[in-house]
């Protein structure tokens, strides 16, 4: 069995699949990689969406896309045209399957499932050492896609928790061509919470309820308002529940507390360039949206072309300095006045033109971008917002 490595995965979820992938594409000039995943097998556990033309990452990949989507406050209606950049849903199960077969199919690749670290990775003689259910294994580098403990994660703005099903009803109940982004709970002083509905065919749709909020929210807690929502939507007709998701999302990461790092016996409190952080606490969610899979593919890529240069990895790209300004003023809006969540999206949605909202949510937003959105919202909230985010730092 080998056992010496240029780079060790830890965690082959989204973000050590997509790294994977690119490496793998790199046929006989991969390096020697080892993607260590303590699960066994690969299940349709979860969805990702994003907006993208033909020519995004798994773009044509995507089990279903939407031309237009609505979103709803209960007093107005937004219908939102997005044929140029159209919404697209992707399933765990066809992400995962590609990835599973290009990396099995690059000699230079491992992938062991059923794995776990059984203590934290160190450092001796300039390579990383890791200690797992399934044997030792070292690396020159090591890039590590683990979740911090939520107890670990202090100031973190808002947190985005939400659960779903797959329902299959017995006759036509959707219409497939139309998205539902947003039809939000009443106005609430604990959240920030709406339904979203991606119909995939007439009979058959992914419902999800989901809530913004300073406290995490598990699966029990949100249980009762996804239930609401299905038997709203069921209005009486038979349906089958396909199966279940739940997912949580920090949004506005503040500074770790008690952040377990990698020991090194050399130098033990010296941040190392040969080990990377990555994943959802740790740059790879937008903080105002938790959309993350679009930015996965950017690092994966950027990651590869780091390795290639010089053998090392590198992190997530920090987001530029107007981008983390206005999110961070936005969640300290939602955080403080969750009741007006609904109606600030509402204004998002339709007085912000299609094609400048999505460049915007979708990290690719312009200087007339970052103008409209700002214009569309309440002056004078937002003013004192700033002064709040500013005067905590």
């Amino acid at each position: 069995m080998q056992t010496e490595f240029d780079l060790i995965i830890i965690g082959a979820g989204c973000a050590g699949l997509s790294l994977g992938l690119q490496l793998a594409s790199l046929q006989a000039k991969a390096p020697r990689t080892l993607l260590l995943e303590p699960r066994t097998s690969y299940e349709n556990d979860r969805t990702w969406c994003f907006w993208g033309d033909e020519h995004a990452p798994f773009a044509q990949l995507a089990k279903h896309t939407w031309q237009r989507f609505s979103v709803n406050n209960g007093v107005s209606r937004a219908l939102v045209d997005c044929s140029t950049t159209p919404y697209r849903l992707l399933t765990a199960a066809d992400f995962y399957t590609k990835a599973v077969r290009m990396i099995a199919s690059n000699p230079a690749m491992d992938l062991k499932t059923g794995i776990s670290l059984t203590a934290e990775p160190s450092l001796s003689q300039g390579r990383w050492h890791l200690d797992t259910t399934g044997g030792s294994f070292s690396a020159n580098a090591v890039v590590d896609t683990r979740p911090l403990p939520t107890q670990k994660l202090s100031d973190t703005t808002l947190w985005q928790s939400f659960l779903g099903c797959e329902l299959e009803f017995q006759e036509p109940r959707f219409d497939p061509a139309s998205a539902q982004l947003m039809d939000f709970y009443p106005a609430s002083q604990a959240f920030v919470g709406f339904n979203y509905v991606l119909p995939v065919s007439t009979t058959r749709a992914l419902v999800e309820f989901t809530v913004f909020a300073s406290k995490i929210y598990d699966q029990a807690e949100l249980v009762s308002y996804l239930d609401a929502q299905v038997e709203k939507l069921a209005d009486g007709r038979p349906y089958q529940r396909l199966r279940n998701e739940y997912g949580l999302i920090p949004m506005g990461v503040g500074k770790p507390k008690g952040t377990v790092k990698p020991k090194d016996t050399v130098k033990p409190t010296e941040q190392h360039s040969s080990y990377v952080r990555v994943g959802l606490t740790a740059g790879a969610a937008r903080p105002a949206t938790g959309y993350a899979f679009q930015r996965i593919q950017r690092w994966a890529l950027a990651c590869k072309q780091s390795l290639q240069k010089n053998g090392l990895p590198v992190g997530h790209q920090p987001d530029s300095f107007v981008i983390r300004q206005m999110d961070a003023i936005f969640l300290n809006v939602l955080r403080h006045h969750p009741e007006l969540g609904p109606e600030l999206f509402m204004r998002l949605f339709s007085k912000v033109s299609s094609e400048k909202l999505i460049r915007f949510l979708s990290d690719q937003g312009r200087v007339s971008d970052y103008l409209a959105v700002i214009l569309s919202l309440p002056p004078g909230l937002f003013m004192k917002s700033a002064y709040q985010v500013a005067a905590a730092r």
